[in-house]
C-alpha cells in the first residue's frame, strides 16, 4: 500500500512539473516572438545603416577625387583601409548577434511542442534535436536572405551571393523532410 502511495505522489508530481513546464513553453511563445521581430529589427536596421554610410563614403570619395591630386589621394587610401577592418568585424558581429536573436526565438516559439512529447522516451530527443536544427538552419537562411534584399540595391553581385547562400538552408531542410517522406513511404509499400 505504501509503494503504491509513493507510486502515485510522484505520477501527480510529474504531471504537476509536465504542467508548469507547459505553462512557462506557451508564456515564452510571446517572448519568442519578440525575440524573432528584434533579431529582423536588428538586422535590416544595422544591415540598411552600413549601406546608407557605404554609399555616403563612396559619393564623398568621388567628389575628393575630383578636386585633390594623385598623390594625396594616394596617402589617404593608405590611411583609409587600416579603418575598415575594425568596422567590418563590428559588422559581422552585429550580424552574428542578430542570427543569434533569431535563432533564440525561433527556437522558443518551438518549445512547446519539445515539451508535449518529452515524456516518450526515443522521440523526446529526435523533437528536441530536430527543432534546434530547424531554428538553427532556418535563421541562419533568414538572417542571409534579409541581407541580401539590404544589399541586392547596392551590390547585386554581393546581394545575390547572400541570397544563394541563404537559399542552401532552406533546400537543405527540404530535401531532408522529402528524403524522410520517401523512406516511410518505402516502408508502408
Amino acid at each position: 500500500m505504501n509503494k503504491q502511495s509513493e507510486n502515485q505522489q510522484n505520477e501527480e508530481a510529474s504531471e504537476n512539473t509536465f504542467g508548469r513546464r507547459f505553462k512557462t513553453a506557451l508564456k515564452n511563445l510571446g517572448v519568442g516572438t519578440v525575440f524573432l521581430i528584434a533579431g529582423l529589427f536588428l538586422l535590416w536596421h544595422n544591415e540598411s545603416k552600413i549601406l546608407e554610410r557605404e554609399q555616403t563614403i563612396s559619393q564623398a570619395e568621388a567628389v575628393l577625387s575630383e578636386t585633390k591630386p594623385n598623390a594625396e589621394q594616394d596617402a589617404e587610401k593608405e590611411t583609409a583601409q587600416e579603418a575598415p577592418q575594425t568596422t567590418t568585424a563590428f559588422r559581422w558581429a552585429l550580424r552574428v548577434g542578430g542570427w543569434v536573436i533569431l535563432f533564440l526565438g525561433l527556437a522558443t516559439l518551438f518549445k512547446p511542442l519539445v515539451v508535449l512529447v518529452e515524456k516518450i522516451p526515443l522521440i523526446a530527443n529526435f523533437v528536441g534535436r530536430g527543432i534546434t536544427i530547424f531554428a538553427l538552419l532556418s535563421s541562419l537562411s533568414l538572417t542571409l536572405i534579409l541581407i541580401s534584399a539590404v544589399w541586392m540595391v547596392a551590390r547585386p553581385v554581393f546581394g545575390a551571393l547572400m541570397l544563394l547562400a541563404g537559399i542552401v538552408p532552406l533546400l537543405f531542410l527540404y530535401r531532408s523532410g522529402r528524403r524522410a517522406r520517401l523512406k516511410q513511404a518505402w516502408k508502408n509499400a
